[in-house]
């Protein structure tokens, strides 16, 4: 399956509706929530999806914008609801929340309803939208989903397309950090980008430009903090496209990666908060996901020392984070990063033989 993702264009009418509906859908979300919470509160059980579904269509008799909406967008709701509800017990976190109306609920359509000619998607509730198709879709339309961020409108269309990749079988350490994105076991090194300090930088102006000359809900502070929201997003978009780019590039070269199992929200709340701020900006575990559902293997190995040990004697130093040489008495010389991927990729290769030897 692939994802392609088009910049939407709908008309004013067209965007009140949308927000109708979305705000419905995010009601409907809240009230299935509620429900299966007062349910297990009360009567120690869960309503299951099927149950949720059917009351569904008594709810959409008496609501005509639920009449709008068509049928499979609304069985989305329980669908999502559910998937969040059973992920939360498998993983032990991430329950279900209530969901604001400020937030636009996506509206997909997973099979059927919608109709795409050209660079125009139709559909009976909305009518026609133009999208700029920027590239042709490959595949049979399997869903679509309209989502809105930052005041922009998009349209996700997902095909069955499956693109036929011919891996090597290479294998590699990587080792992630702030200043450096990734450090091979190779001796490559991918210099992080500097999207963050950039935005960061004019963020931090607005806000405080905002804060100190803009009476709060007056139209000059709804519009500083309307710019900030747009800003906001370019630098998540500017972030998630140098992340895709890296990832997609050490995946397409290697068959397996090695890399450490961080615990990066213990990281990110240590009392250095310029630190914190880095890591947070860097988005090490949105990049450490990429990779995992983009490579052909994805092998985490434990990652204390890695950083500290000599690869060549073992020896462990003590040394601080400005210290970015490995200097050892046995004679080894190497980029601190680079001495931490090739433990990495040791330490990887000795799990997997682990395994073998188990098979």
């Amino acid at each position: 399956m692939i994802t392609y993702q088009y910049r939407l264009y709908p008309n004013k009418s067209q965007k009140s509706l949308l927000w109708i509906h979305a705000n419905k859908l995010n009601y409907l979300y809240n009230y299935f929530l509620n429900q299966k919470i007062e349910e297990y509160k009360n009567n120690n059980k869960s309503i299951s999806k099927v149950e949720q579904q059917k009351e569904l269509v008594i709810l959409k008799q008496n609501d005509e914008t639920l009449k709008q909406i068509h049928s499979q967008v609304l069985q989305q709701v329980t669908d999502r609801l559910d998937k969040t509800y059973k992920s939360f017990f498998k993983r032990g976190f991430g329950f279900p929340n209530f969901r604001s109306c400020k937030n636009f609920f996506g509206i997909c359509y997973p099979q059927s309803g919608f109709s795409i000619d050209k660079d125009t998607i139709h559909t009976k509730a909305y009518g026609n939208i133009k999208f700029t198709k920027h590239r042709e879709c490959i595949g049979n339309i399997k869903r679509i989903c309209i989502s809105e961020k930052n005041d922009k409108w998009f349209l996700n269309i997902t095909t069955d397309y499956r693109k036929e990749e011919v891996l090597s079988e290479k294998s590699i350490g990587i080792d992630v950090g702030i200043a450096n994105i990734v450090a091979t076991s190779e001796g490559q090194i991918i210099k992080n980008c500097s999207h963050q300090k950039y935005f960061d930088k004019k963020i931090n102006e607005l806000k405080s430009r905002r804060d100190k000359t803009c009476k709060k809900n007056s139209r000059r502070f709804k519009f500083l903090s309307s710019t900030i929201r747009k800003l906001y997003g370019v630098k998540d978009l500017k972030i998630n496209d140098f992340l895709h780019k890296v990832s997609k590039y050490l995946s397409s070269q290697y068959d397996t990666i090695f890399c450490e199992d961080l615990n990066l929200k213990d990281m990110s709340e240590s009392e250095i908060t310029g630190l914190n701020r880095e890591l947070r900006n860097s988005q090490l575990g949105k990049f450490l996901s990429y990779l995992e559902y983009k490579t052909n293997h994805l092998v985490k190995v434990n990652p204390i020392n890695t950083s500290k040990m000599c690869c060549k004697c073992g020896k462990i130093h003590e040394m601080k984070l400005s210290n970015r040489t490995m200097i050892c008495e046995c004679g080894y010389v190497e980029d601190r990063d680079i001495n931490a991927a090739k433990n990495i990729y040791c330490l990887g290769q000795a799990i997997i033989a682990s395994q073998l030897c188990i098979a």
